[in-house]
């Protein structure tokens, strides 16, 4: 077992997890963040005196190894149910609010309802079992079929109703664009578990991991340095060299790919062909409250619009906006994301703004302040085969001394993936 100097890259969640994992073990590490605050993707705004959750929207009951964390910095009293319901845009454009978790299934037709079931039965009940947290089985017959393809028996409603909005919400893309691996995680997470905020936000807990351990801020990894054969250290921006023993790449793909050396040369090319699907938000801060039981709002059974879902955090979340009045964010996704990127903030909050409407008629004149927040990597983009070019990489990446590389995104976009793969990427550090 080496003892030596470990440097984490990334203060998100996950090399967060990391990092608190090898100080357990007593060993030197210290944290590279490109930002001037922990959490990465995950943040809050605030704007007097409220606050409200950007990035990462809930921690779900499943996710023992982040509620372990949470103990462990003394947030346990802090967990705080999601409140509100899911509501959709029916076919004449009404809103519809399901009366419980599954009441979606109410608005569905005859043919959607007996879909729904044979969906359950094949794919939760009876589905091949896999890991729900990390990628670690090779399925083709899931793997190589988009969702798409695999739900082409089922009719509208089943596709409007439930697969296209849990899409949108979970993968932040279409049913084209995720295999069908992908789909069956993602849809078995959210039909399965409770979900929980924090009283002061999720990123509260990235800070208190932060507060105790050694993160360098404002200070990017330019290069990762080899002698020979092995890692030797990381160059920074400022043109700092720290020498270390061992690396733990924890940063989003697209900035992994930058930093890795030409010697690495499979790894970096499995990094940059890695597709995502970019973030594009709009956060509304409103003049007043939006009375409604809904938190989550889908349109999907009505229209294709760019940003088809909105989520009321002034409802979901009450003790995080003290002042009652609506914080609605208004949610892109692939593949009108990518174009949405590059365009100005002003046609952002236009288009944000038309097509909120159908959700909360009025909107455009109770808008206090409007805040767009981009992420040019948002999540990775599951497309068919991606999971098994990911078992190929992971075996690769177990063949280079001195660096590990961590993250969500490797193992399936869940903030619960990104802390265990943190955990695995620190006890190979600690044993390689």
């Amino acid at each position: 077992m080496k003892d030596g100097h470990i440097i984490v890259i990334g203060a998100g969640i996950t090399g967060l997890a990391s990092a608190a994992a090898l100080s357990k073990r007593g060993r030197k590490v210290t944290v590279l963040e490109a930002s001037e605050r922990p959490g990465g993707r995950i943040r809050r705004l605030t704007r007097h005196g409220d606050s409200v959750e950007v990035g990462a929207q809930g921690i779900h009951s499943n996710y023992t190894e982040m509620l372990s964390l949470i103990n462990q910095v003394g947030l346990q009293s802090e967990l705080m149910p999601l409140q509100g319901k899911v509501s959709f845009l029916d076919r004449s454009g009404s809103l519809r609010i399901p009366d419980r978790d599954l009441g979606v299934i109410k608005l569905m037709n005859a043919r959607g309802v007996r879909d729904f079931s044979w969906f359950a039965a094949r794919y939760i009940a009876f589905a091949k079992r896999f890991p729900q947290f990390e990628i670690s089985r090779d399925i083709p017959s899931y793997d190589d079929v988009s969702a798409e393809d695999a739900f082409s028996w089922a009719g509208d409603d089943f596709h409007d109703f439930l697969l296209r909005p849990m899409m949108h919400a979970m993968t932040n893309t279409t049913l084209s664009d995720t295999s069908l691996y992908h789909a069956i995680n993602s849809m078995r997470l959210a039909l399965s578990t409770k979900v929980f905020g924090l009283r002061t936000g999720i990123v509260t807990l990235a800070e208190r991991l932060a507060s105790s351990m050694s993160v360098q801020y404002s200070n990017s990894a330019a290069q990762i340095l080899t002698a020979g054969a092995r890692i030797d250290g990381v160059l920074l921006e400022d043109g700092r060299i720290l020498k270390c023993d061992h690396v733990i790449v924890a940063c989003p793909i697209e900035a992994a790919a930058k930093i890795l050396p030409d010697e690495l040369s499979v790894a970096k090319e499995f990094l940059y062909e890695c597709p995502s699907a970019p973030f594009v938000l709009v956060y509304f801060f409103l003049d007043r409250p939006v009375s409604s039981e809904a938190y989550v709002y889908m349109g999907h059974p009505y229209r294709d619009v760019v940003f088809n879902m909105a989520i009321n955090h002034s409802r979901k979340a009450p003790y995080m906006v003290p002042s009652g009045k609506a914080i609605i964010s208004a949610w892109s996704s692939y593949p009108s994301s990518t174009n949405l990127f590059f365009q100005t903030d002003d046609a952002v909050v236009s288009q944000a703004l038309r097509d909120m409407e159908a959700f909360f008629p009025g909107i455009s004149g109770w808008v206090d302040e409007a805040r767009v927040i981009r992420h040019s990597w948002g999540i990775a983009r599951y497309v068919p085969g991606a999971y098994r070019k990911i078992l190929e990489f992971k075996r690769h990446a177990q063949t280079l001394e001195g660096i590990s590389f961590a993250g969500n995104d490797y193992d399936g976009v869940h903030m619960e993936a990104g802390v265990r793969s943190g955990q695995r990427a620190a006890r190979r550090a600690c044993e390689g």
